[in-house]
């Protein structure tokens, strides 16, 4: 989750969830990268929507994200939302301007190690969904991600490379993918960077790309047993049980709490906003 005021918590999924027509899918003009969450490896931009987009975005953010934006647009992970004019197609990703400093400290090199972030201000003004108390806000241990988790399966897969400080280390950690050969810790700023893993299990039919659209046909919130609300990041907003993914995932996911987010999980299931990664 990419951290803001704890306060915006509340209201974000009803900002997330509003039922926006896609627009037709041109080449935006993504803009530069000015805005203080620019290479988070998530949209910052309130022009777009979907999984590869922030929880929270905010009218300063607008055209200053271009880097994040650029890459979940042609994920696939991000759609415009605004009307705009339709350019040529999109040219291969470019250097955009110098990149604001990130706000939070290094976390450990630890796999699945998450962090506390100072929040930024913000105002939005939407309708306020049920209030939820705050929690610690959480980053991931890996440098600026690439996009977040592909909406739909392709019939060529593009592994990316081994940057990972986790690559090499015989499961796959790319969030993209779903099998018993991905780690049981996930976060998506390592996705497209542990190729060779990722290949090698996809290839033995060990893992599949996880597609949202099929995902969320398959997925009955009210035959789904969500648990309990024991985890310390329960009642933050987000869903943080890894039997789900979605726009309304927490950035970080972890086997260990699997069944212990429900009321996040629950409320966001029935909005739509995440499906079970094992359908």
């Amino acid at each position: 989750m990419t951290p803001r005021l704890a306060a915006l918590f509340a209201v974000s999924t009803s900002a997330i969830l509003a039922g926006l027509p896609a627009l037709a899918q041109g080449a935006p003009d993504f803009g530069a990268d000015t805005s203080t969450w620019a290479h988070d490896g998530e949209c910052d931009d309130p022009r777009f929507s979907g999984p590869g987009v922030a929880g929270v975005t905010v009218g300063a953010d607008r055209m200053a994200d271009a880097t994040d934006c650029r890459k979940a647009f042609e994920a696939g992970t991000a759609q415009l939302i605004e009307a705009q004019g339709t350019a040529a197609a999109l040219a291969a990703p470019v250097a955009s301007a110098a990149p604001a400093a990130p706000v939070a400290p290094a976390a450990p090199s630890v796999k699945g190690t998450q962090a506390a972030q100072p929040a930024a201000p913000a105002t939005l003004a939407v309708p306020a969904a049920p209030a939820a108390p705050a929690a610690a806000a959480r980053v991931a241990s890996a440098p600026a991600p690439v996009a977040p988790v592909a909406a739909a399966s392709a019939a060529v897969v593009d592994y990316g490379s081994d940057s990972s400080e986790w690559a090499n280390d015989g499961e796959c950690d790319d969030r993209r993918f779903v099998g018993q050969g991905v780690a049981t810790t996930l976060d998506w700023a390592n996705i497209g960077r542990d190729a060779s893993d990722c290949r090698a299990l996809h290839e033995a039919g060990q893992i599949r790309v996880w597609n949202w659209t099929e995902a969320q046909a398959a997925t009955q919130c009210a035959a789904i047993s969500f648990g309990d609300d024991v985890s310390q990041f329960a009642n933050n907003g987000v869903c943080d049980d890894p039997r789900f993914d979605g726009r309304g995932m927490d950035r970080v996911i972890a086997i260990s709490e699997s069944g212990h987010d429900a009321a996040d999980c629950l409320q966001l299931c029935s909005f739509g906003a995440i499906a079970l990664r094992d359908y």
